[in-house]
């Protein structure tokens, strides 16, 4: 996508619809596919529903690239996939993390929506904890929801840094 402006103006108003969507819209074509109690459900709903970020991110980031630092690799003769994986890549890392970050974060948030129609995990002890009024329950769950997206984050972001500095070493 990042490579073909043409490909761009067609996912755009794809990606953007997905955007768009309320989160319940995601599983109610799956659910006819599949039935309720089919785990392969949830996966597809969050995947779709999460995906687009680290779409758009990582498309961002690879037009983001100087145009100096490709055309200079054009000038050393590289292909278009040495290009892609020793140059603009390894450049538009931080955006892509990014994408990847909010990708994670918006699949934790859809764990609690998809526990509405049943799916496994802990967005059901929230879901239960919000129907039986048992605020401890439900304190607890959202806690290890929370719990798990902060632990995720902040492995993204040291990841990152990680491959940041060994760039910079190399």
């Amino acid at each position: 996508m990042a490579k073909s402006n043409r490909l761009q103006r067609g996912l755009i108003p794809l990606l953007d619809l997905l955007q768009t969507l309320p989160t319940f819209v995601y599983l109610i074509p799956l659910i006819f596919l599949f039935s309720v109690t089919e785990p392969k459900l949830y996966g597809i709903a969050i995947i779709v529903y999460a995906i687009v970020p680290v779409i758009r991110l990582t498309d961002l980031g690879i037009r983001l690239v100087d145009q100096d630092v490709v055309e200079a690799a054009n000038a050393f003769g590289m292909s278009p996939r040495q290009k892609l994986l020793g140059i603009e890549l390894p450049l538009a890392l931080p955006n892509i993390m990014a994408g990847v970050n909010q990708t994670i974060m918006m699949s934790l948030a859809m764990v609690v929506i998809a526990s509405l129609v049943s799916a496994p995990g802990l967005g059901v002890l929230v879901l239960r904890g919000i129907r039986n009024l048992e605020l401890g329950v439900g304190l607890i769950a959202g806690l290890g929801i929370v719990l798990l997206a902060v632990i995720l984050d902040r492995v993204s972001k040291a990841a990152i840094a990680r491959v940041s500095t060994n760039q910079i070493f190399k």
